[in-house]
């Protein structure tokens, strides 16, 4: 009996494993006013800002207005340091440069992640030409504003993976967009707003989910004595409609598509900032108060400062606080439109700018 053998192929199973490395980032917003005082100080010179914490690590801006190195010739230079006492820190690093018309931002560099110690910089080329910045919409009224980007490694660790690739696509979520078309077709509205004679239908439940306000006038004790039209006293129609827009959406196209005019800009920040605190928006008054202070300068400031006083924008506050102790700014000021108004209505800021000055 004949006899046969066979070698059979055994197969593992494939395997793949992903290096995962965890970050954290953070970004922050520094503005730089009287440019035309700072220029001039020397080559090789900085100028340090305040220290800050991004991703958990402590940083300062320094800022070289007539460049850092001779060689580069006429430039203005940026940097960034570390502060805490730290080593080997991982870190990518993002400079850009705002425009004040609603341009595009200017990237200085987007750099490769770079290793740092204690006080060490992280001597990336973040610079540009002194004569295309002074001709370009980044800087206005004697200031610009950098915004810093920070993202840190702080860990890295392989995964198993499974190889088996599956044929699903997840689509993005577009539930603002689903939300703005119901508001907009007016589906299942349930309530409505006389705002000087204009009429909003709305969604009693979404309102409520945005708006502590809303939720106490619509659902809570005093819900029997709340019609189903309800009349808004002290505000625009427009004004009203922006704010339920960004109820229904949680974004502000408005402020962005009015951004080339900037008094149409200011105005409306300044208009939906007392909406937002009037219906405990807290995120649409963060917006506002960040869109004035992009704006702030000697004409509108006296104004910008009554509203942050008014409305609790404590950083708003702080910020027009620092923006006027150079004496010649102080000055500009006083004689501004809203300076008198402001001394009227909020007294307390006089005293406060006083004690400041002494």
């Amino acid at each position: 009996m004949a006899m046969s053998s066979s070698v059979a192929d055994i197969r593992e199973p494939e395997t793949a494993s992903t290096r995962i490395t965890r970050t954290c980032t953070g970004s922050h917003l520094l503005k730089f006013v009287g440019y035309s005082f700072d220029k001039g100080i020397g080559v090789g010179e900085c100028i340090s800002s305040d220290t800050f914490t991004l991703a958990g690590y402590d940083w300062t801006i320094e800022y070289y207005p007539d460049g850092k190195y001779k060689s580069l010739g006429d430039y203005l230079d940026f940097d960034l340091k570390l502060r805490s006492n730290a080593t080997k820190v991982r870190v990518k690093i993002t400079l850009t440069i705002l425009s004040q018309t609603g341009g595009t931002p200017l990237i200085l560099s987007s750099s490769m992640a770079v290793t740092l110690n204690t006080n060490e910089s992280s001597n990336c080329q973040y610079y540009m030409s002194r004569l295309d910045f002074e001709a370009s919409e980044y800087l206005k009224n004697d200031s610009f504003t950098i915004q810093c980007t920070v993202t840190v490694m702080i860990c890295s660790n392989f995964k198993k993976i499974n190889c088996k690739a599956h044929p699903f696509s997840v689509q993005p979520s577009n539930l603002h967009q689903q939300l703005i078309s119901l508001l907009e077709r007016g589906d299942g509205t349930d309530v409505s707003f006389n705002v000087s004679g204009v009429t909003f239908d709305a969604h009693r439940c979404v309102l409520a989910a945005r708006s502590p306000i809303f939720m106490a006038e619509l659902f809570g004790p005093m819900k029997g004595k709340v019609n189903d039209s309800i009349e808004i006293k002290e505000m625009e129609p427009s004004i009203f409609k922006s704010m339920l827009h960004f109820i229904y959406s949680d974004s502000l196209l408005e402020l962005e598509e009015v951004n080339d005019d900037k008094d149409a800009s200011i105005a409306l920040a300044q208009h939906l900032l007392v909406a937002a605190d009037r219906y405990g928006l807290e995120r649409l008054k963060q917006l506002c108060e960040m869109k004035l202070y992009e704006f702030i300068d000697a004409n509108n400031l006296a104004i910008t400062l009554t509203l942050a006083e008014q409305h609790n924008c404590f950083v708003l506050k702080s910020a027009c606080l620092e923006f006027i102790k150079p004496p010649e700014v102080l000055a500009a000021v006083v004689r501004s439109e809203g300076f008198e108004h402001m001394i009227k209505t909020c007294p307390a800021i006089l005293v406060e700018l006083r004690s400041k000055g002494s």
